[in-house]
């Protein structure tokens, strides 16, 4: 599960296009360069450019499972362009960050030739987004794929499908939420908390029975707090969780060798429910899509972002009737920052 991600350092020509610090700068980072002012700049560029008909137009689609679709353009510079080196850089950086939004397994590129070639070997399994391309895999069990189209028709249309939560809690229920620091669980009765513990476990352990015997064990110390039969479980995990409680990539378990991971880890919270209580309905999500939909429920409104800050960084977003996107969130590998040192 551990990996190491090591981008190349950024060309002085893309350098010149798009870096640039925030007017009050960083007090913590003062070389601090957001994207999205390194995607102003350049855009700057761009118009300025335009004119003189070197700039055309990239438009590119990440396909996750259930036929959804992201889609996104950016105005590219022509390949004898000085500024082609910002736009290949940051077209690679607007992919990636669909990509750890919304998740995928499958890029669709339409536009110059060169930009699309280029992109395309830059997300191969030896291309400076190595990492994606082997991570995505782990998380849809679907082989990554790069497609150039000749044709914009033949680009698939942007399509989201959100997915409805339930938000009633009533009868004997527990939740659980795995953090590299601790396992947090609550027991609740018809919506009201009756007993919350933080257990501590060794997320570096290697030996995926550990990791279910102190997860059983949290479970067990708070239902036993309930005074009825337990009617269901809700859980929250950091990483990507399948549609089916399945912990396809949780770093929750970093040492777990990938063949054992795959056979012990992937239907870990499926297999406790079914066997130490009994076959109760479970759910389990990301923890930022539980930040979003608490967060919803707090506030009684929807269109609601929300964040949840630990050992790493993730989110999630509730829609006007409080549905989910069905994105993967994992904000902590958002290009955010390009400054390259």
């Amino acid at each position: 599960m551990v990996q190491t991600c090591t981008d190349p350092m950024m060309s002085e020509k893309a350098m010149k296009y798009l870096l640039t610090r925030p007017a009050v700068p960083a007090p913590l980072d003062p070389n601090f360069c957001p994207f999205v002012l390194a995607k102003r700049k350049y855009m700057k560029h761009i118009a300025d450019s335009a004119v003189k008909g070197s700039v055309s137009e990239l438009q590119f689609v990440v396909q996750r499972p259930g036929d959804c679709f992201g889609r996104d353009r950016l105005p590219v510079f022509a390949e004898t362009h000085e500024g082609y080196a910002a736009s290949l850089f940051l077209a690679g950086e607007a992919i990636r960050y669909m990509i750890w939004q919304r998740g995928g397994f499958k890029l669709f590129l339409y536009g110059p030739s060169k930009i699309c070639e280029d992109l395309k070997a830059a997300y191969s399994e030896t291309g400076k987004y190595a990492f994606e391309v082997k991570t995505m895999p782990k998380i849809y069990a679907t082989p990554w794929s790069v497609d150039i189209v000749s044709r914009l028709e033949d680009l698939p249309l942007n399509k989201e499908v959100p997915v409805v939560c339930g938000k009633v809690a009533s009868g004997c229920r527990i939740a659980f939420d795995l953090g590299k620091s601790d396992v947090k669980t609550v027991a609740v009765k018809d919506g009201e908390v009756l007993d919350s513990a933080e257990t501590e476990w060794d997320v570096t352990n290697p030996d995926p029975q550990y990791h279910y015997d102190v997860i059983v064990k949290a479970m067990k110390n708070t239902a036993a707090k309930l005074d009825g039969p337990l009617t269901a479980i809700g859980g929250s995990a950091t990483g990507a969780v399948s549609a089916d409680s399945e912990a396809t990539w949780c770093d929750c378990f970093p040492n777990v060798p990938p063949d054992v991971y795959k056979e012990k880890v992937v239907p870990i919270f499926n297999n406790i429910a079914k066997n130490e209580f009994g076959g109760v309905p479970i759910k389990v999500i990301n923890d930022g899509e539980v930040t979003a939909v608490a967060g919803g429920q707090m506030v009684g409104e929807g269109c609601l972002f929300g964040i949840s800050l630990g050992s790493s960084e993730g989110s999630g977003y509730v829609d006007a009737d409080g549905n989910l996107t069905g994105w993967i969130n994992e904000n902590a590998y958002n290009p955010f920052d390009l400054n390259p040192e």
